[in-house]
């Protein structure tokens, strides 16, 4: 099979599905969201050529973990359904040792490449940005109607399905855009909701790359705006919680800590090796 284009590995990720992961980050995307935490994603210039039997090798070292924490691997990006053959395969392989598999997902893409993929996921994470489909385009640079149909075609083939919100202030906070996600997961009987908060440690990836950073002046959502957005959702019918309401890798028995593929810190920067990263899952929130 053809190799993917991976432009990272991250072990002992803890907010890309449930337990302790293991998340491949591919590269490629239909979408260039005015937040987006990995534009080193657009252009695949900071991948490499991996076989899905090689990123499988370096999952299975933490399989150990994933049994003790209900863990296991997460596909994300950039969209890592524009490489649907490779995912399939990788999906495949971790499905045949046992593994939880995780996708996440814009739901910009075909039908037939979710499909592709589908019998092999146990869980997928659908972004939905904004309902509005002209703030939609203009946020990410295209329409939600496929994002949206893919989100229904999920839930009618029974797929399990998270649905989450990256929760931007200023930009899709408002009480027009969550009232409007509320009567869509009404409508589609999905009780619950994951809020993604904004945060910014990930600019520095701009300024390094030579981007403009649409979201630089945008603030970190409070304690307090969170906690009124979760009110203003339940009284709206819609159960939601913050994906940053995850379990420690530090209450996870003997898990190590958050290390990359090769062992280095992780990075705030693509040249910069401190103590947290800012290669994101696609919700947005550090790995």
């Amino acid at each position: 099979m053809r190799p993917g284009r991976v432009f990272d590995i991250q072990r002992c990720s803890v907010h890309d599905g449930p337990g302790l992961r293991t998340t491949v980050f591919l590269a490629g995307c239909p979408l260039r969201c005015a937040w987006c935490h990995n534009p080193e994603s657009f252009d695949g210039a900071a991948a490499t050529s991996q076989t899905a039997e090689a990123v499988l090798e370096v999952a299975l070292k933490d399989r150990a973990f994933y049994e003790v924490s209900g863990g296991g691997l997460t596909v994300s990006g950039g969209e890592p359904l524009l490489q649907a053959a490779f995912v399939r395969e990788l999906l495949e392989l971790a499905k045949a040792r046992g593994i939880h598999t995780c996708v996440q997902t814009s739901g910009a893409v075909p039908v037939r490449a979710i499909d592709e993929v589908r019998p092999w996921v146990d869980l997928f994470q659908v972004d939905v940005k904004h309902l509005d489909p002209a703030k939609h385009a203009a946020l990410t640079g295209k329409g939600n109607a496929l994002v949206l149909a893919s989100l229904r075609h999920l839930l009618a083939a029974g797929a399990n399905v998270e649905v989450r919100l990256p929760l931007i202030p200023g930009l899709n906070d408002d009480e027009a855009n969550l009232d409007a996600t509320a009567r869509l997961l009404v409508s589609l009987h999905v009780p619950a909701l994951t809020l993604v908060p904004y945060q910014r440690n990930y600019l520095g990836k701009y300024e390094e790359l030579g981007l403009e950073a649409r979201c630089a002046d945008v603030p970190v959502p409070t304690p307090v705006h969170l906690a009124g957005v979760v009110e203003h959702l339940r009284r709206a019918g819609v159960s939601a919680r913050l994906a940053t309401d995850a379990t420690s890798w530090r209450d996870v028995p003997f898990a190590a800590g958050q290390v990359s593929t090769a062992g280095k810190p992780r990075r705030d920067s693509l040249s910069a090796s401190t103590s947290e990263s800012s290669t994101m899952g696609d919700n947005g929130v550090a790995t």
